[in-house]
């Protein structure tokens, strides 16, 4: 099934929070229930997002959202906050695509990287980005912003133990 990434629309927004919490569903397997009790990405941010044109979803061929990327810059950093794709979906790189579409905007943008910060051993999380140029930034290494970040993470519910930051360096490219 051929997907097309493209900027969201205003009206898919709930949709959004739906394939987020949707595709959480697999933490269950993991053993790791707790993801499913956080809340997804509000309405305000992904509108936000959407109008400053770093939210993009993954179109289905009847065109409704089966995945989305959302971009947001932290203390002047390009950082993907979200990358979620239906499990039903998962498998054909859709969330590769995604995430190239987002790389592309910060290199756009003139970063020279892009930052997140996700689950270690779970296979698609860090092993995931680390097969796509990521690599995991040291604790010593972690700017302010960073801490903050995470000091937020772990108000939400997050074990810290069991996540990282990663980044991935831009470099010098061709900028669309």
């Amino acid at each position: 099934m051929a997907v097309v990434i493209r900027a969201a629309r205003r009206h898919e927004l709930r949709a959004l929070e739906d394939i987020e919490n949707v595709s959480d569903e697999i933490f269950r397997r993991v053993s790791m229930p707790w993801v499913l009790t956080m809340t997804p990405a509000d309405l305000d941010l992904l509108e936000r997002a959407r109008r400053a044109g770093c939210l993009w979803v993954a179109a289905s061929a009847a065109n409704r959202p089966v995945g989305f990327a959302l971009l947001r810059t932290l203390d002047g950093l390009a950082w993907l906050h979200q990358l979620s794709v239906l499990p039903r979906y998962s498998g054909r790189g859709i969330g590769g695509a995604l995430l190239e579409q987002a790389c592309a905007k910060a290199r756009q943008e003139r970063h020279d990287g892009v930052f997140l910060s996700t689950y270690l051993g779970v296979r698609w999380n860090a092993p995931f980005y680390a097969r796509r140029g990521f690599h995991i930034v040291p604790l010593a290494r972690y700017s302010a912003a960073m801490r903050l970040e995470r000091a937020h993470e772990r108000q939400l519910g997050h074990p810290i133990w069991r996540r990282c930051i990663m980044r991935r360096d831009l470099g010098p490219g061709p900028i669309p």
